[in-house]
């Protein structure tokens, strides 16, 4: 589409919507670790329809890696991070471990009207504002296993990253529509972190996302985790803001999806998947089903973060 879409405003009834109906209750198992809620046992149908990836209008590249869905039954629940790690339960984690941070963090170059490594850019300065309540970004895969490696052995709990499924599940809240929201990307300006007008004007207005679909409204980058209402199950940010890691290797589709929800542990266990699309993404990449482009494990990015989970019954 030509120039900038004004996205619609969201009204108070869908607002109520997606709203959990009642506080839930939160668990955390140290001072500084990430709180986390509880996910209720039960069964989905993930990935996406044929028709889904049409009406976004995803190419088969990216798409095809949506289907086919397929059925997945959680006979237990399972714990998640009620937000994206922030910034300051890392800087927590660097404090008491010395853990390197990385030279280089792949961010956009007006020069090039591409995305590139840098040096001179991480997680503490990943080219724009942050403090220590926004999600902590510029994280590799490789970053996020050992902070969850940490906090398991800080708490004596078995913190790891969330598995493709189990990220899905939770990021739809009980839903089946393509956001949690519902069937239209529109609706989601008003209650979570997309891009925005504010966005691209602050990038330069990179003829890569100029024609793409965006909130009408001055927000960019990241913002505070937990700025916007919550999904059904409590859980925030589980579209736009950062991207997040999961576990799971990579594979060309569905087809290997585990049904009892656990990660694909074979394929191409270098590379790894993005989930819920982040702040600059187009709204396709937002939706609860979505792979995004599997990345090497060790690459850093200025959108990118990540969430935890555990199980229920560790110790």
């Amino acid at each position: 589409m030509a120039g900038l879409t004004i996205a619609l405003a969201l009204t108070a009834a869908v607002v109520a919507s997606t709203a959990p109906a009642k506080a839930v209750p939160v668990i955390r198992d140290c001072s500084d670790c990430p709180d986390l809620v509880a996910v209720p046992a039960g069964r989905a149908v993930l990935g996406s329809t044929a028709q889904e990836r049409a009406n976004a209008g995803i190419v088969p590249l990216f798409g095809d890696r949506e289907g086919p869905q397929y059925r997945v039954i959680f006979g237990k629940g399972f714990l998640i991070g009620r937000t994206e790690v922030t910034r300051g339960q890392y800087r927590a984690f660097i404090a008491a471990t010395g853990y390197p941070t990385a030279p280089s963090c792949g961010v956009y170059d007006t020069a090039t009207d591409g995305w590139g490594p840098q040096s001179g850019y991480d997680w503490t300065k990943p080219g724009f504002a942050q403090d220590d309540n926004h999600p902590v970004v510029c994280i590799s895969y490789d970053d996020a296993r050992a902070y969850a490696a940490w906090l398991s052995r800080k708490t004596g709990k078995s913190y790891r990253l969330p598995s493709d499924a189990e990220w899905e599940y939770a990021a739809r809240g009980g839903t089946t529509t393509p956001w949690y929201w519902g069937n239209a990307p529109e609706a989601g300006c008003a209650i979570a972190n997309l891009l925005s007008a504010g966005t691209i004007t602050a990038l330069g207005s990179p003829k890569s996302t100029s024609d793409r679909l965006v909130c009408a409204n001055p927000r960019n980058f990241t913002v505070p985790v937990a700025s916007y209402p919550a999904n059904p199950f409590g859980l925030y940010d589980m579209a736009g803001n950062a991207f997040e890691w999961v576990a799971d290797c990579n594979s060309a589709d569905n087809r290997d999806g585990h049904t009892d929800g656990t990660a694909r542990t074979t394929g191409d266990c270098t590379r790894h998947y993005l989930k819920g699309g982040a702040f600059h993404t187009p709204f396709w990449l937002t939706r609860s089903a979505v792979r995004g482009a599997p990345i090497p494990g060790d690459l850093h990015m200025f959108a990118v973060g990540f969430r935890v989970a555990r199980s229920i019954d560790t110790n």
